[in-house]
Order: C-alpha cells, then structure tokens, then sequence
C-alpha cells in the first residue's frame, strides 16, 4: 500500500471518530432536554386540576402571539437527533407524555400539540385516553357479538353439516361395498360349484379307464411271467384259458370315446351383466331418441295448446265468476232465513232443536226477544225453543258465530296426521315387498342396546324402504326432536301397530317443551 492510501485511511477513521463523537453529544443533550421537559410535566400534572381552565385561554393567546404554523415547526422538529427506540408513549412531535386522543386524526397526542399544533385547530376533535379507550373497547365489543360470534356459530353449524355428511357417505359406501362382496362372492361359489360338477363326471370316467388299463397291464405282466418260465408249463396251460377269456373280456369291454363334458358351458355372470348394461345403454339410447322426437312434437303443438288453453281458462273463469254471483246471492238470501231461538238467540241446528232452553224459564218484563215474530204467552215458562226469524240486528252476529264454529272445528294437526299417513304407508310397504322391519333394525344395531343413529334411520326409510329424503327428514324429526342422534326402534314399530299414538306422543313431547322453557 502507498503513504497516500494510508493517510486517507487514516484521515477518514479520525473522520469517523469525531462524527461519532458528536453523535454521541447530540444523544447526551437530546435525552438531558427529555428528562428535563419530563420533570417539567410532572410538575404540571400536580397542579393540572387548577390549570385546566386556564389552558384554554392560555392556547388561544399563544396561537394569537405567536402565530406559528405546524409546517415552521415541523423542520426544526425534523433537525432534532432521533433515538434508535421509539417510545410510544412520548409525543413524536414535542417529546413530551402523551395524555389526548385526536378522535379526527386517530392517534394520540400531547398537552403541547392542543397548544402549539398540529392539533390546534376546530377540524380536530380532542378526548381523553380514558374516555377514548373506553368507547373504542365497547365499540369492537358490540362488534364481536353482534356479528364474529355470530358468524362463528355459522361457521361450527356447517362444519357439523360437513362431518355428517362424510359420515352419511362413509356409511352407504360400507354398505354398498359389502353388498359387492357378497354378490361377487356369491358368483365366485356358484363358479366353483359348476367346475366341481363337471370335474367329478370326468374324474369319475378316468377312474373307470384307469381300473381297464390296470387290469390289461396285469394281464400283460402274468403273461410275460409264464413265457419267461417254459420248464414249468402245466401253470400256464392251466391259466391260459382264463387269460384269453380276459383278453376278450377287455377287448370288447366298451368305454365313451366323446367327451361330452365341456367348459364353454360354465357360468359366466358378468359376461351377462356386461352384456345386458351394453343393451341397457343402447335402449336408453332409444328412449333418449324417442324423447327427443316427443319433445319436438310437443313444442310444434305447443302453441295450439296455449291458444286453446287460454280459451278454456277464459271461458271457465267467465262461468266460475257467474257462479260465484250465484253463491254469493243464494247465500244472502239463505242468510235471511236463518233462524234463532226467541228466548236465547241459539241458531237452529239438529243439536239445538230438542235441547232445554234454559232462558225459557223466568221471561223479563220487559224481554223484547230476538226474533220477529212475538210467540203466544203459552210458550212462556216451558222450557222450549221457539225458533224464528232474527230481528235485522241480529243477522250479522248470527253468521260471525256460525262461520267462527266452522273454523274451531278443523281436527287433527296437518304434521299429526303427515307421520299418521306415513307409518301406514310405511306398513303397507313392508308387507307388499315382504320386509322384516325389525330385522332390519337389529342387523344395523350392531352394539344391541335397542337404538340406532340418524345415518341408520334415514337410509333404512329411503335405500331399503323406499320413501323420499323429505318424508324421511320429516319422520327422523318426529321421533328424534331434539337431535339426540339415537332413535329407539321400539317406538317406531309400536306406532306402526297404532298410529293412534302420534297424536298422544306429539302432545307429550310439546308439554315438556314448554315445562323446560
């Protein structure tokens, strides 16, 4: 390295050394300004409660005096060394303790920034921190239960819709799969039972060539046996008779020479199914043509339909308003001739006409009656209706009672009577298609404690049973109203046997509901 080098080195390490220097005085005087104006605040906090009143004024005077915007100050603010940690708590404008919320500007402010800028004007709003805190928190309080815990309970609600779904799938794939099994399992039997047969017949037939081919090669053995012995030759002219009469025996023996055991007539079921799918497909394929051709016949025909359509509805609406007038005259005129008791003002009906009339006992002196016609002196006192025509007053008050009486009387409650009609559609399933219910419910509780859970329930009622999701739905909740997920079997085979219980099962369970509540 060269002496220049160096001393450039050198003259910019002294350099560095004594900008360090100052930086270091600059923070020394900087944080002995903040201690001091930090003392100076906490003597004006002691006395603050005196001074609040006069600040005002005192503001106004200084802006008044002084007359300094915040734009002049900001570079003489901007020239103080900053420090390498920034307290949130200290003003970054005049390093004093922050004790005001600027409400325009949102963010907290000092004594001095009401007082010198940039918060000293009216666009500003000026709170307390406290005061501040305390609306903020109760604003995102009203937030969070008013609308994130609700949302939050959606959230939960579908993730629960979510997991019975999988469970739902989960259960019917086990079913199904298990139903594969089974059936596949069954081909695989029934295969194996058809190759058995055919390999016994054969078997059988082997045996039998084979017991022929033993007894030649035994012949064939005695006879080499004696050839191979010719110095004893009164063995073999003994047997030699016996021998030919076997040769003959087994030559003329007859065996099948056609096997009439073949393999091309084994069960081949899903070579069937495959080809029936194939036909299937191929008469949708049909079925798809033919609708199509309907289709454009229907919308050829369709507007000759809506012309006559429209006609028919025109002229039945024509006739169904002309007797609707007919109604509506024939009716006023019945109303007319609506009668009433004199004594109690009782509409005549077949339960009124032989009942006691109790008013028919003591008659006021002055009792004017309801009807028209006065009745004779010796129906007084009686205990008898005297039915008439009412008095013009008593018309209306007659037809009000009498359509109020068609409405009290509707029967039984329209979801009463749905589970009614359902269980004995249920009924009339089971026995047309020969299902054991109650079997049914046993294979599927698995544990034996007599319950079973929605999943079970709704696909017994709509796979096995073959009533729609809705109509399903509508049951489970009946005999699950409170989504217990466990509905005792029991219960549904008793309302099976007498859908008279719905009715007194519905009303128990509303009168503990309203016990609870």
């Amino acid at each position: 390295m060269s002496s220049k080098d160096k001393d450039k080195k050198k003259s910019s390490s002294s350099k560095d050394k004594k900008e360090k220097s100052v930086d270091k005085s600059k923070l020394d005087k900087s944080e002995s300004k903040k201690k001091d104006k930090e003392k100076k605040d906490k003597d004006s906090k002691s006395v603050k409660s005196k001074d609040e009143k006069s600040d005002i004024s005192e503001i106004e005077g200084d802006i008044i005096a002084q007359q300094i915007p915040a734009q002049q100050q900001q570079p003489i603010i901007a020239q103080q060394p900053q420090p390498e940690q920034i307290d949130t708590k200290i003003c970054v404008h005049h390093g004093t303790e922050l004790v005001y919320f600027c409400e325009s500007c949102e963010e907290p402010i000092c004594r001095n920034c009401t007082k010198l800028g940039p918060h000293n004007n009216q666009l500003h709003r000026i709170n307390t921190l406290e005061e501040a805190f305390k609306s903020r928190v109760t604003k995102l309080r009203e937030a969070i239960q008013g609308n994130l815990l609700e949302k939050r309970d959606q959230l939960l609600a579908q993730i629960h819709r979510i997991e019975y779904r999988i469970e739902e799938i989960k259960y019917v794939k086990t079913i199904i799969e298990r139903d594969a099994r089974n059936e596949y399992s069954g081909i695989i039997e029934r295969l194996k039972s058809a190759e058995g047969q055919k390999l016994a017949i054969l078997q059988h037939e082997m045996g039998e060539l084979q017991k022929d081919l033993d007894r030649i090669n035994d012949l064939g053995h005695t006879f080499r046996q004696f050839v191979n012995k010719p110095e004893d030759p009164i063995d073999f002219l003994i047997r030699a008779r016996s021998l030919y009469e076997n040769i003959e025996f087994l030559v003329a023996k007859p065996f099948k020479v056609n096997i009439e055991v073949y393999p091309y007539d084994l069960p081949r079921e899903l070579t069937d199914m495959r080809l029936q799918l194939q036909k299937a497909s191929a008469q949708q394929a049909l079925i798809d043509f033919k609708n199509e051709v309907i289709w454009k016949i229907l919308e050829e025909r369709k507007e000759q339909e809506e012309e006559v359509k429209a006609k028919m509805e025109k002229a039945a609406s024509e006739e169904i308003n002309e007797w609707a007038k007919l109604v509506d005259k024939f009716s006023n005129e019945l109303k007319r001739y609506q009668l009433i008791c004199y004594y109690c003002g009782v509409a005549m009906d077949d339960k009124s006409i032989n009942k006691k009339c109790q008013s028919n006992s003591r008659i006021p002196e002055n009792f004017d009656g309801y009807t028209v016609k006065i009745p004779d002196a010796k129906y007084n006192g009686n205990l008898r209706h005297f039915f008439g025509k009412p008095k013009a007053d008593y018309v209306d008050l007659v037809n009000t009672a009498k359509s109020q009486g068609q409405k009290n009387s509707r029967g039984k409650i329209p979801f009463i009577h749905f589970i009614e009609v359902q269980m004995n559609l249920i009924k009339k399933l089971c026995q047309e298609r020969g299902i054991d219910l109650s079997k049914i419910f046993q294979e599927h509780d698995k544990q034996g404690k007599g319950v079973i859970n929605q999943i079970q329930f709704a696909y017994i009622l709509s796979e096995i049973i073959g009533l729609s999701a809705s109509d399903s739905d509508q049951i489970r909740k009946f005999f699950d109203p409170q989504s217990k997920n466990t509905i005792e079997y029991q219960d549904i085979l008793r309302v099976m046997d007498d859908t008279s219980l719905v009715e007194k099962i519905y009303l128990d369970e509303n009168q503990q509901n309203q016990e609870q509540v």
